[in-house]
């Protein structure tokens, strides 16, 4: 058997993926489940809470790829933030232990998408500018 049968083709990989206007209610979706995860007690651990932010952010690479690559961070550190505020509301303080494990899982599960990118610019694969719908004039 030939190993080209058994891999998909970057057509059929865009077609699986969801439609762009859905990502706005996909990506709600997911920030108050993780923020909902993370003032449960399941998150109490530090490896749960490295684990439900890696999970998350890995989760919303995966779900829309066509999202820019750092704007899915840049959401995920808007959770954390909610995630550490909110038991402020009822008179409890930011423990700085939770806000390592958040950003933690966050940046583990960026870090691979944002070296992959580095290593194409070392190698010469430069985009040009303008090659996005709102980037053109």
């Amino acid at each position: 058997m030939n190993a080209d049968m058994f891999a998909p083709t970057a057509s059929t990989l865009r077609a699986a993926a969801l439609p762009r206007p859905v990502y706005i209610g996909l990506a709600t979706v997911m920030g108050v489940i993780v923020l909902a995860l993370s003032l449960s007690p399941l998150a109490e651990p530090f490896l749960a809470r490295v684990l439900l932010f890696y999970t998350g952010t890995a989760a919303a690479y995966i779900l829309m790829p066509f999202v820019r690559r750092a704007d899915i961070p840049l959401v995920a550190a808007w959770v954390v933030l909610l995630s550490e505020l909110a038991p402020c509301v009822i008179g409890q303080l930011i423990s700085p232990i939770k806000v390592t494990a958040d950003a933690l899982g966050v940046a583990m599960a960026t870090a691979p998408i944002f070296i992959a990118r580095l290593r194409q610019v070392l190698q010469g694969d430069i985009r040009p500018t303008g090659r996005r719908a709102s980037e053109r004039h």
